[in-house]
């Protein structure tokens, strides 16, 4: 973990539980670009580190490196014991999950103990994450909690129960959240992505806020999008998670699905 003695924002702790290279990093990008502190969660300290040091670097922001394994308890208590200690936390998102093969697995070949560790990361990190920021959200009667869902969030798939059943079961904690924490002051929200994440069309992506332009591979030249894959800019995502913070709440959203505009609908 970076050193904790820098000052930190006036605005508050923006927490990302969940950081890799693409969505991630570009959530805490932009929250770091809009003068949060940020601290950045995952298992991967090293790389992790790395993240930290270019943000901080681009956005001339204080990004603190934490290191975490969402499905164990005492990891993520100490994990925030390190996040509390910076300031007051505004902002938790969730983006945490437990990586599956994209080919299918037969059921009856799944192994338990992958299929728990999928459902450790996917919802009970989310649950022993919110518990450690609600209570001082709710003490000061404001804050943001955004969960990272996918389509297995919505409908089962065959051979991905593993997914499916984590992705359920986070999305049903947003809701019994939001019900619970929202008349107290806490927005809190599932972002549902439909699609394939790619990388960021640029450094500046998330500033020029190019919603309309669009990044494919694989689109014939017909232009009818027949087996078109057309990728999810993470940039592009990480302004939907910053407009649900400043919603006002008299209009606050609490799911909400993003998917390109060359896609399936299932």
């Amino acid at each position: 973990m970076r050193s904790m003695a820098s000052s930190t924002s006036a605005k508050g702790i923006a927490a990302i539980v969940g950081v890799g290279p693409k969505l991630g990093r570009s959530i805490a990008r932009k929250f770091a670009h809009e003068g949060y502190t940020v601290a950045i969660l995952a298992r991967d300290l090293g790389r992790l580190s790395r993240f930290a040091d270019e943000i901080a670097r681009e956005e001339k922001a204080q990004v603190f490196a934490i290191r975490i394994d969402c499905s164990d308890s005492k990891s993520v208590r100490e994990a925030f014991e390190g996040v509390l200690s910076l300031g007051f936390l505004e902002v938790l998102v969730y983006n945490a999950y437990q990586p599956v093969s994209w080919h299918p697995t037969n059921f009856t070949d799944i192994k338990i103990d992958s299929f728990e560790k999928s459902l450790a990361v996917s919802s009970l990190g989310a649950f022993l994450c919110a518990q450690q920021v609600l209570p001082g959200m709710v003490e000061r009667g404001r804050g943001t909690i955004l969960f990272t869902g996918c389509s297995a969030s919505l409908n089962g798939i065959a051979g991905f129960s593993e997914l499916c059943c984590g992705k359920f079961a986070l999305r049903a904690l947003s809701q019994c959240l939001a019900r619970e924490f929202q008349p107290l002051g806490v927005h809190v929200a599932h972002i549902i992505i439909d699609g394939v994440i790619g990388p960021p069309r640029g450094p500046s992506a998330s500033q020029r806020g190019l919603v309309g332009e669009q990044q494919q591979s694989g689109v014939g030249g017909n232009g009818d999008g027949d087996g078109a894959v057309m990728m999810m800019d993470p940039d592009a995502l990480a302004q939907t998670y910053w407009h649900l913070h400043v919603q006002d709440r008299t209009a606050w959203t609490q799911e909400i699905d993003l998917r390109p505009s060359i896609t399936r609908f299932y």
